[in-house]
């Protein structure tokens, strides 16, 4: 096997998007300019806890608004209003687990020391470029949301939200429109920005914990093969694998308490929004650009949680396959101290890696299907119900 001794890469370069949006966002601290950076974090957080949020409530008690607003633009303004509460709600609590996404940063550079091997190394290749790749994702179907809405609040002559914008009344002009339309579209694009920060850290660190149960995969693999070790060098090797697995635990107890939390804000958020919108879509929606902004919307809710049930599924698979992968490692020539620590790191791989969200629902593709099944049940029961035709749409 090839060796390296220099890996020119490290675990936490697949969070660089990630930590380029988290300081955009106003919540990553730099080394300079600190005060004015402070600044900048203060006001730009307070444009998304506190104005976007109020513009959104504001517009469902004016009631020259509310009245001439039509039923579908109300209901995407609520589909979009939940998740601007969520979003203020997880930019707190990132600012709150910042210190221990930090921590896990230390925990990488310590595991990546260990990566020496061309294939543990092109794990660590592998699971950067997935870091990148999963923010651009998110932005391409977070954004195509948010200008399909424009275009077709446009096409309609009526804003996406018809949000309360105080002075600005787009019924007065046309000029006033353009001007409310473009508000509401630069609100709602770094409301989604803040978003593929929220919605994609979690599936990121998930599939860097991913990574590195996979490397030590390899090297579990690789114990006691080669001809020119000694059994004392064997076991020795398979010390370094127990510290490894050590480390490995370490990183995911501080990182599952991150996810749990923001996830199970999130399960509950998504099942109420598919809904809203299933319904927008079947009843209310009037022409195709609505219909298609609100599919984009669908893609875009499932892809807030999908991503991360998937990886967390992959990641549980993964860690299940650790006490096989010891057992079938050649042990059988190796001498009693091998043997006995062997039996010790087969019980401490026995506990899967399973991610919960809030220590209620597990973290795993059923708990999506869960999720999806309970908003086409609500689409179906409000459809059985009739409205479309009692309203006369």
């Amino acid at each position: 096997m090839k060796i390296i001794k220099h890996p020119k890469v490290a675990t936490k370069e697949a969070t660089t998007y990630l930590h380029r949006c988290f300081r955009i966002m106003g919540i990553l601290m730099p080394s300079q300019y600190r005060l004015l950076y402070i600044c900048y974090g203060i006001l730009i957080n307070c444009l998304t806890t506190v104005f976007i949020p109020i513009t959104f409530t504001c517009s469902y008690f004016i009631k020259a608004n509310f009245q001439s607003t039509s039923y579908g633009v109300i209901l995407s303004s609520i589909q979009t209003s939940i998740n601007v509460y969520g979003c203020a709600i997880k930019v707190l609590m990132l600012l709150y687990y910042n210190p221990c996404l930090k921590k896990a940063e230390k925990l990488m550079d310590q595991m990546d020391k260990r990566c020496c091997t061309a294939d543990e190394v092109n794990e660590l290749y592998k699971v950067r470029h997935l870091g990148r790749k999963i923010i651009l994702l998110y932005l391409l179907a977070y954004w195509s949301y948010t200008t399909c809405t424009f275009i077709s609040s446009l096409i309609s002559g009526v804003p996406s939200y018809s949000i309360y914008l105080f002075a600005i009344d787009w019924r007065r002009s046309q000029k006033e429109f353009y001007l409310a339309s473009s508000i509401e579209f630069f609100l709602t694009s770094w409301t989604c920005f803040q978003q593929v920060a929220n919605d994609s850290y979690g599936t990121i660190y998930v599939c860097i914990l991913r990574a590195h149960v996979r490397v030590l995969l390899l090297r579990v693999r690789k114990l006691a093969t080669k001809a020119t070790n000694s059994q004392e060098d064997n076991v020795e090797e398979l010390k370094m694998c127990i510290k490894d697995h050590k480390n490995l635990i370490e990183l995911y107890t501080v990182i599952s308490p991150v996810i749990s939390s923001t996830i199970f804000l999130q399960f509950s958020l998504t099942a109420s929004i598919l809904g809203i919108t299933l319904i927008n879509i079947a009843i209310f929606s009037t022409n195709m650009a609505s219909v298609a902004a609100s599919s984009l919307y669908v893609l875009a809710v499932v892809i807030e949680i999908y991503p991360l049930c998937y990886y967390a599924n992959c990641l549980l698979y993964d860690s299940d396959l650790l006490p096989t992968e010891i057992f079938h490692s050649s042990w059988i020539d190796q001498n009693r101290t091998y043997r006995k620590m062997l039996i010790f790191f087969i019980q401490r791989t026995q506990k899967s890696m399973e991610l919960w969200a809030g220590k209620i629902f597990p973290i795993n593709l059923n708990s999506f299907i869960s999720i999806a099944k309970f908003s086409f049940s609500l689409y179906t029961l409000i459809k059985a119900m009739g409205i479309k035709e009692k309203l006369d749409l």
